[in-house]
């Protein structure tokens, strides 16, 4: 019985220092977002209301990376603690957990945010709920995008920035589209 305690401890420590000399795998923060994904699938919900394309911009995006990275580091893990940067630019961002398929990523994040289009009133302008993230992706004053990602809780929880330049007037007075 001792010796299969014994064994027992022995491979628990055994893994333990297995991951912490190797670590979860490394993952690039591009390869959450997906550049050429995220942009067609924006360009697809943008062409649906008649709105022109968006173009990838690296200065956008390193902007949403280094925020993304200054979240990281402060540590900001929660649903509740996450802010919009308050930067120049018309910002979306979310968040889901790590899963076998259909992880998030800047496609995820495009596809969720596009469910808010049937909360959009064209005809008042308003939002019946939450509809801001949909306005933006469409918002015909934008011409390009840069997204960031950032991961918490191990590597099982992404967060996805996406900043659209420039930012759009947003204003009860100025529609989308």
């Amino acid at each position: 019985m001792s010796s299969i305690r014994y064994s027992f401890v022995v491979m628990t420590l055994f893994s333990v220092l297995l991951t912490r000399a190797y670590g979860l795998p490394k993952v690039r923060p591009i390869d959450d977002v997906q550049p050429n994904k995220t942009v067609k699938i924006h360009n697809k919900i943008r062409a649906e209301v008649g709105v022109a394309p968006l173009v990838w911009n690296k200065t956008v995006a390193a902007y949403a990376q280094n925020f993304a990275n200054r979240q990281a580091k402060a540590g900001v893990c929660d649903y509740s603690s996450m802010r919009h940067s308050g930067g120049p630019y018309g910002e979306n961002i979310a968040a889901g957990w790590v899963q076998p398929e259909d992880q998030m990523s800047g496609p995820i994040a495009a596809n969720y945010w596009y469910t808010e289009k049937r909360n959009y009133d064209y005809a008042t302008n308003k939002c019946k709920g939450e509809c801001g993230h949909y306005t933006q992706m469409v918002a015909n004053q934008s011409f390009s995008i840069g997204c960031g990602s950032f991961r918490c809780h191990d590597n099982e929880l992404i967060y996805i920035v996406c900043d659209y330049y420039p930012m759009p007037v947003g204003d009860a007075n100025t529609r989308p589209y």
